[in-house]
């Protein structure tokens, strides 16, 4: 983890730990516990394309996409269990996404932003027209795929952490078992000037050729400092990561029309009028089915 380098102050405002999301009945809740990590055997692959050196991992990685706030009494409950269950134990990119539509994580009553309308149109994306707005949270989605024909499991109970351990389990063996083919995603962030990089993504169709995907950046920030609300009270320096900031090549990404041919696509991130910390900050490369907006893959890297 890159050093925190910013905190949120709420100054003289005076907060509440609000209970707006699901009141959970403590029998009915389970012991967040620690899933064992599952052996990926992944090769890593050195290519040239377009005189650029690049270096993957041949593997699928998971998209964890999850929908939080900080009145939400139950968040930090699935951020913990996201991270000892899906994201240590699976290759997987997770992705902090606060619903500006939403009670929970809008700002209405604090004068920090962590929320944005970019989150609000990915989950009506993924789940359906204004969604954002209704849905319970914690809410997660795992790789814009439907699991008993919900894209999105809301809430903080025994039925949601045992599907998402079942669905995880499932994209699991669907790629590393079953063999089910996917393009491989590379990126590279090369600082040019002051607050400024060149990113370079690279597409590895192998047998996902002749067909289209969309490609979607998203700038992660983390080690933001900032009050968030617990079953145990306010907590102060509450520490958000991959808190999702903006999209890099628009909100609804470029499509792509793969070959045999293996493709870079080259965009220019700047920070220049923004508050976000470079040395924070992460770059997401996602690509998915643009009909059906499944993710094929996905791939991080550090500013």
């Amino acid at each position: 983890m890159k050093n925190i380098s910013k905190t949120i102050f709420l100054g003289l405002f005076s907060l509440v730990a609000f209970n707006a999301c699901d009141d959970i009945d403590e029998v009915d809740r389970i012991s967040i516990g620690k899933t064992e990590k599952h052996t990926v055997v992944a090769e890593d692959v050195t290519l040239e394309v377009d005189g650029q050196q690049f270096i993957y991992t041949d593997q699928h990685r998971m998209l964890i996409e999850d929908f939080t706030g900080w009145r939400c009494v139950n968040c930090p409950n699935m951020a913990a269990f996201l991270a000892n269950n899906i994201e240590s134990v699976y290759p997987s990119v997770i992705v902090s996404l606060h619903p500006s539509a939403n009670t929970l994580s809008n700002t209405d009553k604090a004068p920090f932003n962590l929320s944005s309308t970019l989150a609000d149109e990915i989950a009506n994306t993924v789940a359906g027209s204004n969604i954002a707005s209704s849905m319970s949270l914690p809410a997660v989605s795992l790789d814009q795929k439907a699991y008993d024909g919900q894209t999105i499991q809301s809430g903080d109970t025994t039925t949601v952490y045992n599907a998402l351990r079942s669905f995880a389990f499932e994209q699991y063996t669907l790629y590393y078992i079953k063999g089910v083919p996917y393009a491989n995603v590379a990126i590279k962030a090369e600082k040019q000037a002051d607050n400024k990089f060149q990113l370079s993504t690279l597409i590895v169709p192998g047998k996902f050729s002749n067909r289209n995907v969309c490609l979607q950046l998203w700038l992660l920030e983390s080690g933001i400092l900032a009050y968030q609300s617990t079953q145990s009270g306010m907590i102060q320096n509450y520490e958000n990561n991959h808190v999702l900031r903006a999209a890099i090549n628009g909100n609804q990404g470029e499509i792509i029309s793969l070959t045999e041919e293996n493709i870079v696509k080259k965009h220019t991130l700047s920070f220049d009028n923004t508050e976000y910390v470079a040395d924070n900050c992460s770059v997401v490369a996602i690509i998915s089915d643009p009909t059906t907006h499944e993710v094929i893959n996905c791939v991080e890297v550090e500013l």
